[in-house]
């Protein structure tokens, strides 16, 4: 019986009956080390207070139930248990229930994750709960506003690692095997299931200790860092250490409350399925934070900014935590903003906010457009619906709403808001009611309005300016168009607090020469006319570029068209001072280019010219992506080619002069080996690079003096070589076996799937589709190799692709089923411009219609891949017909 999918209805109602004191649980990992054993013991006790003579039930993915004991009564277990629930009849007023079972250790980065390193043998274990697995790992009521206490002892080999939520109080010998013992910690605060954590095995240790320099603060705080041994000497936890402590002075005093927990770890771990985790006292993060082949400043950047947004969870999400998954937004657009903000005011990253314009409001622009969009308060009616809204609208896009309200209501005001939050809710849980309440109350507004036209309706906006001249060639007005998206509320429009930066081309520099302040009405209006003075009518008369939104306070898409100076745009971008001015010139041509408005070709050449010209990490990392990814996707197949070959020239010149070991040096070598998977010029220099993988080969890199020879990067040089057939399986499996880790285990699944021969692509769809043994990240490994190669050899895999759908999504967790339907759906290429008629949307449409009662969150899935290929189909028409 499959009854994981709680509803909200179901959890409401449990939540009407229960509350929740404490948890005892004991995890017994003593034979963790014996791959051959899949699962583990666990014994729960759970005390709770109930309606009595009232009936629930207590949520257990497990391997098995030995044992149920409510209130002194064994209840027998033919009866009570239901699939992944135990039925709990007759329940006291208060009621103590014991269980006995068996969990099942994970490969897919969900519930208590076993991991062994191929470099060395040692055994990683690690929970990862959001937003419901904690009940793969022991009995629970499993929703975020059944809140307990927890006690946790772990019992494994006394030279492992043991931590969770709560501090380590004593450790018991097992007094029939000395090399085991039983780690005791000391009960958690009352915090959600969702966030305990369980953290085990081999790992490297470092120590710190965070000494107070804020005027809000609980006192010292021990901080450690966990990583696997093998990363251990590029494990750079000073850093680590440092962001930490800076964030623990900025949020205390940001927030006017100490930091309300005893300890603050962070473990990196493999194989991991998110960015991070903010369990508190524990926060885990992926392995991909430690850098093998050096970082650069946007690298670093990236990982300040997670260590804040996990940082900040610990008010926005912990002490205080959403009622049901609808207001995910609550912890979690909160949670990246505060990120960029501490990442920008705590730790000296002064791109934070050009790179939250630049990739995060991109990812937000992308979901936002897709038919599946939604508010970023959400309808979540059960948990396959809140796995699936972990997306860029509730992150990216309720930041940049949170970001607009900074702008409206002022940065004083939604702090105080904030303020008020924590101190009225701590410990409890909340809605967006209770979150309005605070900010009306702190900004002395309604703030109903505003929360109707951007937390409460789904769509992006687009923005556009129009000069209109007299016959004498004088500004007469300047407007501002606004495309609302559709099916907004009638009479419902959407305010934006925006500023209007105009510039002039002076020689061969694009110069800022001012900076409006605007207001568009919140009135459903298509248009608006800005009132200017004599001095702001002279500087958009004469602006050769109107550069709409700069400083990046609202969320919309901004037109930038030939009137608003598009040409001067692409040609003068790289000489505008400001990073972030920069930046949205940068995402407006992408947008343009997404929306098949502006050619390929055009934003090539673009990115061509001014590659070796970007001195921020950030932007310079997304021209280079943006720029493959439009030439893969949106190009018309003949144009792909010469494409290829201009950014292979131009990243190499680019690279050429860069300063040895500069950011920019490292981010055009990751690029050039990149490109190379779709140019035979990049094989040379592949070879070389590859030589990391399985050669002892010391010294810098011959065409990137400053950058050595590693295992990261041969990898990623021999998966382009293997896309070209310039390396053999052969070749591949002695690099495997050279040095066994898990780069190579990843490299190799990515290389031989990557080889163009029908033989590669039979075996690795096959593993894909019915290897259950692959950990989740082998497994999207194998499968982005797959997509390498031509149509032609895809082609045989589109009809079993759709005839298994329903079949994968019931045999797999959400989290690996919606990794085999992402990584095999079938790649598109234009047949001619009827969209309609080809042969992979057909097949969707077909399998859509034959399909009405599968789950929902398989229909949204495909739903979504279904408009991504439309949308690259649409552009390839675009491009061809050029």
């Amino acid at each position: 019986m499959n009854n994981e999918n709680l509803t909200r209805e179901e959890a409401a109602e449990r939540s009407a009956l229960i509350s929740v004191d404490s948890y005892d649980v004991h995890i017994d990992l003593t034979h963790a080390k014996d791959s051959a054993r899949t699962s583990y013991p666990t014994v729960t006790t759970v005390r709770f207070s109930a309606t009595e003579g009232a009936s629930t039930f207590i949520d257990y993915i497990h391997h098995s139930v030995d044992r149920v004991k409510l209130n002194g009564t064994l209840l027998p277990l033919a009866d009570v248990v239901q699939g992944s629930r135990i039925l709990l009849p007759n329940l006291q007023a208060y009621n103590e229930l014991t269980i006995h079972g068996s969990s099942i250790y994970s490969r897919s980065g969900e519930g208590l994750h076993r991991y062994f390193d191929p470099s060395d043998g040692r055994v990683y274990l690690y929970s990862q709960y959001e937003p419901a697995d904690c009940r793969r790992v022991f009995p629970n009521f499993e929703q975020p506003d059944l809140k307990a206490v927890f006690n946790f002892r772990v019992t494994a080999p006394k030279d492992w690692v043991v931590s969770s939520n709560g501090v380590l109080v004593d450790t018991i010998v097992d007094p029939s095997d000395s090399s085991i013992t039983k780690r005791v910690f000391g009960p958690t605060e009352r915090i959600s299931t969702y966030i305990t954590a369980i953290l085990a095995g081999e790992y490297f240790v470092a120590t710190d200790t965070y000494v107070p320099h804020a005027k809000v603060n609980s006192g010292t705080i021990p901080l450690v860092a966990y990583c696997r041994h093998s990363l251990k000497q590029h494990f750079d936890y000073d850093n680590i250490f440092t962001v930490t402590k800076n964030g623990l002075d900025f949020f205390q005093d940001l927030f006017d409350y100490a930091y309300p927990y005893p300890k603050y770890e962070q473990a990196f771990v493999p194989e991991y399925n998110l960015g991070a985790m903010e369990n508190p006292g524990l926060v885990t993060f992926t392995e991909d934070y430690i850098f093998v082949s050096g970082a650069t400043d946007s690298d670093l950047e990236g990982r300040a900014n997670t260590i804040c947004h996990e940082m900040a969870h610990m008010w926005f999400g912990d002490l205080v935590t959403m009622k049901w998954w609808d207001d995910l937004w609550l912890k979690e657009s909160f949670a990246d903003f505060m990120g960029s903000l501490g990442a920008i005011e705590a730790n000296d990253f002064q791109d934070s906010w050009v790179t939250f314009a630049n990739r995060r409001k991109a990812w937000a622009y992308l979901q936002d457009q897709l038919p599946t969009t939604h508010p970023i308060v959400a309808d979540i009616p059960h948990l396959e619906a809140a796995s699936q809204n972990f997306d860029g609208i509730t992150y990216a896009k309720g930041a940049s709403a949170l970001k607009q309200l900074v702008a409206y209501v002022g940065f004083d005001t939604f702090i105080e808001a904030a303020r008020l939050y924590f101190k009225r809710h701590a410990w409890g849980n909340t809605t967006l009611d209770d979150f309005l309440a605070v900010l009306s109350e702190a900004s002395g507004r309604d703030m109903q309005a505003w929360s109707r036209a951007w937390l409460q309706t789904s769509g992006l906006s687009s923005l556009g300016t129009e000069r209109i001249y007299d016959d004498a060639g004088q500004l007469k007005e300047l407007k501002l168009v606004q495309e609302l998206p559709v099916g907004l509320s009638e009479g419902l429009g959407r305010p934006h607090q925006l500023k209007l930066e105009t510039f002039k081309l002076m020689g061969d520099q694009l110069v800022s020469t001012g900076l409006i302040s605007l207001e568009y009405p919140s009135e459903p209006v298509p248009s608006y006319t800005v009132p200017l003075d004599d001095e702001q009518r002279r500087l958009v008369g004469e602006a050769d570029l109107l550069l709409l939104n700069a400083e990046d306070h609202t969320y919309a898409k901004v037109r930038l068209g030939e009137a608003d100076g598009l040409q001067a745009a692409i040609a003068g971008v790289s000489t505008v001072k400001s990073a972030l001015s920069r930046g949205l010139i940068w995402g407006s041509l992408w947008d343009s280019v997404r929306d098949a408005r502006l050619p390929v070709t055009t934003f090539v050449d673009a990115v061509a010219r001014n590659v070796g010209l970007e001195p921020s990490a950030s932007l310079l990392s997304s021209m280079v992506s943006n720029a493959q990814y439009a030439t893969a996707h949106f190009a018309a197949i003949s144009q792909r080619e010469d494409l290829y070959e201009t950014l292979y020239s131009a990243f190499s010149a680019a690279l050429s002069t860069a300063a040895p070991g500069s950011d920019q040096q490292l981010i055009l070598l990751r690029a050039l080996i990149s490109v190379s998977a779709h140019t035979d010029s990049g094989m040379e220099l592949c070879q070389d690079i590859s030589r990391g993988a399985f050669e002892d080969t010391t010294g810098d890199i011959a065409d990137a003096t400053g950058i050595s020879y590693d295992q990261n990067l041969g990898w990623a040089a021999l998966g382009s070589l293997a896309s070209r057939a310039h390396v053999s399986l052969d070749d591949l499996q002695r690099a495997s076996a050279y040095s066994p880790s898990s780069i190579s285990s990843n490299g190799f699944a990515f290389a031989s799937a990557a080889l163009p021969t029908p033989e590669a692509k039979a075996q690795a769809f096959e593993q894909v589709m019915n290897d259950t043994n692959l950990s989740n990240d082998v497994l999207s490994s194998t499968a982005g190799g797959f997509q390498r190669g031509g149509v032609e050899l895809h082609e045989a895999y589109t009809e079993p692709y759709f005839e298994a759908l329903e079949r994968i999504w019931a045999e797999r967790s959400i989290g690996m089923a919606s990794r085999v339907v992402r990584g095999l759906f079938p790649s598109v290429q234009a047949q001619g411009e009827d969209i309609a008629s080809h042969p992979v949307i057909l097949a969707v449409q077909t399998w859509l219609d034959e399909h009405e009662q599968a789950p929902s969150a398989l229909r949204r899935l495909m739903l979504e891949l279904a408009d991504h290929a439309r949308r690259a189909l649409l552009a390839q028409v675009y491009n061809a017909s050029l």
